[in-house]
């Protein structure tokens, strides 16, 4: 009676190690890691659409790999992550009221968001320059309107990066053909310098346009 009563122990015991231990998570407000988003998303469409917000999540200077969450009541939520961190689907202006993000990561570990603002032209070979220039125009006002007095202290949004690319030209109205300027090794589109431009071409498509 004794030795089956110490095997039993013995199983329970071996049963409860085998268990894997819970794993960390870490809580918070939907809305932390989307700062303006609320702001953004609460400007009426015909103001918000030729620009968007994008967000980087990032642990020190690596990418955020740990699965993401957004908890809704009972439910959660997978929250895709490009492999450079970037946030795929933004929540709604109702989960950023309501609900939380969940990550796979201990509580104490310290999130980094980086916050771009991109023109929802898709990056190809040939861009219309007219519709860059009108989508710096609508987010430099919309930037005024989302930041408020921040936006006092912000750089005045004037100019698109093309990331990834090594070298750019513009087309003018009468055919005639010039290099985009390389600035701190990015090539860039400012249209008060080029009021004039047409389209926009480039030896291959860039991995990101951004608007500074």
């Amino acid at each position: 009676m004794r030795r089956a009563t110490l095997l039993n122990l013995l199983a329970i015991l071996t049963v409860a190690g085998a268990a894997p231990a819970l794993a960390a998570e870490k809580v918070i407000p939907a809305a932390k890691p989307f700062p303006f988003l609320a702001a953004y998303l609460k400007l009426p469409p015909s103001q918000r659409n030729r620009f968007t917000l994008s967000y980087t999540l990032r642990i020190g200077t690596q990418p955020l790999a740990a699965p993401m969450w957004l908890v809704e009541g009972a439910n959660r939520i997978p929250v895709p992550l490009g492999s450079d961190g970037r946030v795929q689907r933004l929540p709604t202006l109702a989960q950023l009221e309501n609900d939380r993000l969940a990550f796979g990561l201990d509580e104490s570990v310290k999130l980094n968001v980086a916050l771009d603002v991109e023109p929802v032209t898709p990056p190809t070979t040939e861009i219309d320059a007219r519709d860059l220039a009108a989508a710096i125009a609508q987010a430099a006002a919309g930037q005024r309107t989302v930041a408020g007095v921040l936006s006092m202290a912000m750089p005045k949004l004037q100019q698109v990066g093309f990331l990834g690319v090594p070298s750019g030209e513009v087309e003018f109205g009468d055919g005639r053909r010039a290099a985009l300027p390389v600035i701190k090794g990015i090539v860039t589109y400012n249209p008060q310098g080029l009021p004039d431009a047409r389209r926009l071409h480039f030896p291959k498509p860039p991995l990101k346009l951004k608007i500074s």
